[in-house]
């Protein structure tokens, strides 16, 4: 077994000892385009794909596997988790030993009543919505094709957008990227939600448009927005998110956990069996 990044992965262009390839997305984008001869299965780290054509490896009769359902767990814990510090209000917390029983009582809310609307109702999204279902919210969703979702009390399209957004107390989107979502984000639909939403992001960052959101963000002080998926982490001293005091930017930790880990492993193991067996793999995308 070799290690690869999207440099080294060139060395193994007409190499015929390679049956697999175990490998982020970057790597996956580059060996797409190569001549592996005797590849036969791409498994990703990741649940997203974009960027890789399914068809094209399809072509060359190479299995495209992905990870889904080994984060949407973790990564509905972290939401939950996300919320309820905007709900009890970490940027008026305490900060030193002091007791001060009485500081928040203005601030702290409860998430119970509360609408969410969650953007993406898939594997992640139903994760999500099926625990903050037990906190009894009014949990809604929106996606591209469907209308119907375990766990959502209703699942929105686009031709309903102003009352999904406006009505919403709380927003997370998990959405996957793919050249229709790119950018979906934008001054448009900041301008139908309410003025003291507050937005969680565990999904791509390029579906949002920094340029709409962080002037929504800095004209709307009521809101709050929690970030946790860029495409690099934002420099700690440039970038605009890491300076307002209603955006919190977390270092990447939605989809990390000893479960996840051993989730990804059992994943992998499991393809690798399936590859010298000839057993259908899991998770095939094609």
């Amino acid at each position: 077994m070799q290690i690869v990044n999207t440099e080294s992965i060139k060395q193994y262009e007409g190499n015929t000892e390679v049956e697999a390839l175990i490998c982020s997305r970057d790597v996956a984008q580059v060996a797409q385009y190569m001549n592996i001869p005797n590849l036969k299965i791409i498994q990703l780290f990741s649940a997203g794909f974009d960027n890789i054509d399914p068809k094209l490896l399809q072509s060359k009769g190479v299995h495209l596997c992905n990870a889904a359902n080994v984060y949407n767990v973790g990564m509905a814990e972290f939401v939950v988790y996300a919320m309820l510090m905007r709900a009890k209000r970490y940027n008026h917390s305490i900060k030193n030993r002091l007791l001060r029983p009485m500081r928040n009582y203005r601030y702290i809310t409860e998430l119970a009543g509360k609408t969410v609307g969650i953007l993406g109702a898939g594997n992640i999204g139903q994760q999500i919505a099926k625990r903050l279902e037990a906190f009894d919210m009014h949990v809604w969703g929106y996606d591209l094709k469907t209308d119907n979702r375990p766990y959502f009390e209703k699942v929105y399209n686009q031709e309903k957008l102003a009352e999904f957004l406006g009505n919403c107390d709380y927003i997370v989107n998990c959405m996957p990227l793919f050249k229709s979502t790119e950018g979906l984000l934008n001054k448009t639909w900041f301008d139908l939600m309410k003025s003291d939403v507050t937005i969680v992001n565990v999904g791509r960052k390029k579906l949002i448009n920094d340029t709409d959101f962080i002037a929504f963000l800095k004209s709307h002080k009521d809101a709050t927005a929690i970030l946790d998926m860029f495409e690099k982490i934002p420099n700690p001293i440039t970038n605009p998110y890491r300076r307002m005091c209603n955006v919190l930017v977390l270092p990447g930790v939605t989809a990390i956990s000893q479960e996840i880990n051993k989730k990804l492993e059992s994943l992998i193991y499991e393809n690798m069996k399936r590859l010298h067996s000839g057993e259908a793999f899991l998770n095939q995308i094609v």
